[in-house]
C-alpha cells in the first residue's frame, strides 16, 4: 500500500506543470495530458452492530468500526480518442485469474472514435449489470440484494460499445469467466448490455443478459444472469426498480436458481437524503437439498426466501462537496432458510445498524 501511493505520488509530481506557452506540438500534447488528470481518494468509514436472533458457529454478533470501501482512483487522456483509467482497492487483497491482484479493479486502456460513437476498451473493467444496484458507487449502497453481492462485476477482457446521439449505450463484453480445479482458464464470459432512456431526465433503463460458454463442463447446465432495472424520476424524487435472475454462474452454487428484487425508494434533497429499501431474495435449489446449513445438519427445504428492509438517513453538510454522514438500520428475516430433516424449522433473523462517514475528493480534477 505504502509502495503503490509512493509511486502514484512521484507520477503526479512529474505532472506538475512548471511550462510556458510553446507551439511545439509535443510541448502541447504533454499539457492536455496533464490537465486531463484526475486523482481521486474515495472512503467509507462505518461502526457496524450485527445481531442475530439466534447465535451458531457461523452466524455470531458483531460490532465493529471498519473501512466498508476504500478507493483510489487515475484517469486521464492521452489525447482526444485515447484514454485510461486505474482503481485500486485495499479492500480485497486476493490474486485474480488474470495474474493481477483482485484489489486492482480498473487496470484499462480506452479508445473513442471522433463521432464519439464508438466505444473499446481493454483491460480490467467494470462488467456493466443491468441494474440500477450495480450502477451506484458501492459507497453509496449500505445493503445488496445476495445476486448483486455475489455476482463478479470487475473483470478482464475487452467491451465494445455503441453510444447513440440520444444517449443509448449497447455494448458487448467478453472477459474472464472462471478458472477450473487446476486453476486452468479456458472459460469465456460474454455480456451483453443496454443502458438507455425512455423519457429524458424522467425514466432510465437498464439490462444485460450474460453467459459462459462452458468448455471445462464445470457447470450442470449452461450459465447464465439476466438483470434488469429501471430509476424513475419525479422532480426530488427516486425511485430504482430492480430484477435479478442467475443460475450457475461462478460464486453461486451450482444447479441452483437465484432471484432479486430491490427496490429503492429516496427522497433527493440537497443536504439530507432519507430512503428506504425492500430486498426479496429467493434461492430455490433444484437438486432438492439445501447446501450444509450454519447448524452443520443438511436440510430437506427446496426454496429460501428472505426479506430485507432498510431504512437510510444521509446528511450532506456541503452539498457541493462529496462529504456525507448517514445512520442505517436493516432488518432480514431468513424466512425459511432452515429446515431439519425431522421437519422442525429453524428461523434466523438479523438486524444491522451502522453509522458512518463517507469522505472523498479529488486530489486533481481533470478538465
Amino acid at each position: 500500500m505504502k509502495k503503490l501511493l509512493f509511486i502514484c505520488l512521484f507520477i503526479l509530481s512529474s505532472f506538475v506543470p512548471f511550462t510556458f506557452a510553446s507551439d511545439n506540438p509535443k510541448e502541447s500534447n504533454w499539457k492536455n495530458f496533464q490537465d486531463s488528470l484526475t486523482f481521486t481518494l474515495d472512503s467509507r468509514l462505518d461502526f457496524k452492530s450485527i445481531n442475530y436472533q439466534q447465535q451458531t458457529d457461523q452466524l455470531g454478533n458483531d460490532q465493529r468500526f471498519q473501512f466498508s470501501d476504500f478507493r483510489i482512483g487515475l484517469e486521464g487522456k492521452f489525447n482526444q480518442n485515447f484514454g485510461f483509467q486505474f482503481l485500486y482497492s485495499p479492500n480485497d487483497s486476493r490474486m485474480g485469474m488474470n495474474n493481477l491482484s483482485d484489489n486492482i479493479l480498473y487496470a484499462n486502456v480506452h479508445y473513442t472514435t471522433h463521432n464519439e460513437r464508438w466505444h473499446i476498451k481493454a483491460g480490467r473493467s467494470f462488467l456493466n449489470m443491468g441494474t440500477v444496484e450495480q450502477s451506484y458507487n458501492p459507497n453509496d449502497v449500505y445493503t445488496y440484494s445476495i445476486i448483486g453481492n455475489k455476482l463478479g462485476v470487475f473483470k478482464t477482457g475487452i467491451t465494445t460499445e455503441y453510444r447513440t446521439k440520444k444517449g443509448q449505450r449497447i455494448g458487448l463484453q467478453i472477459v474472464n469467466a472462471n478458472e477450473d480445479s487446476l486453476g486452468h482458464q479456458l472459460n469465456l464470459e460474454y455480456n451483453f448490455y443496454w443502458y438507455g432512456t425512455l423519457i429524458k431526465d424522467r425514466i432510465k433503463t437498464f439490462f444485460s443478459y450474460t453467459t459462459i460458454h462452458d468448455k471445462t463442463k464445470a457447470f450442470t447446465s449452461t450459465p447464465y444472469a439476466v438483470n434488469l432495472g429501471v430509476r424513475w424520476k419525479m422532480g426530488n424524487w427516486l425511485l430504482d426498480t430492480d430484477y435479478a435472475f442467475v443460475q450457475n454462474m461462478p460464486n453461486f452454487r451450482d444447479n441452483t436458481m437465484y432471484q432479486s428484487i430491490p427496490i429503492r425508494f429516496m427522497y433527493n434533497g440537497k443536504k439530507f437524503k432519507p430512503s428506504i429499501k425492500y430486498i426479496y431474495d429467493q434461492v430455490y435449489f433444484l437438486d432438492g437439498l439445501n447446501p450444509e446449513n450454519s447448524l452443520g445438519e443438511m436440510s430437506v427445504l427446496n426454496t429460501n426466501r428472505i426479506h430485507t428492509l432498510e431504512v437510510a438517513l444521509q446528511y450532506y453538510p456541503f452539498p457541493d462537496r462529496n462529504l456525507r454522514f448517514h445512520l442505517i438500520g436493516s432488518y432480514a428475516s431468513d424466512t425459511y432458510q432452515y429446515k431439519h430433516v425431522t421437519n422442525s424449522e429453524f428461523f434466523n433473523s438479523k438486524f444491522t445498524v451502522s453509522a458512518g462517514v463517507r469522505i472523498g475528493f479529488d486530489v486533481l480534477k481533470g478538465r
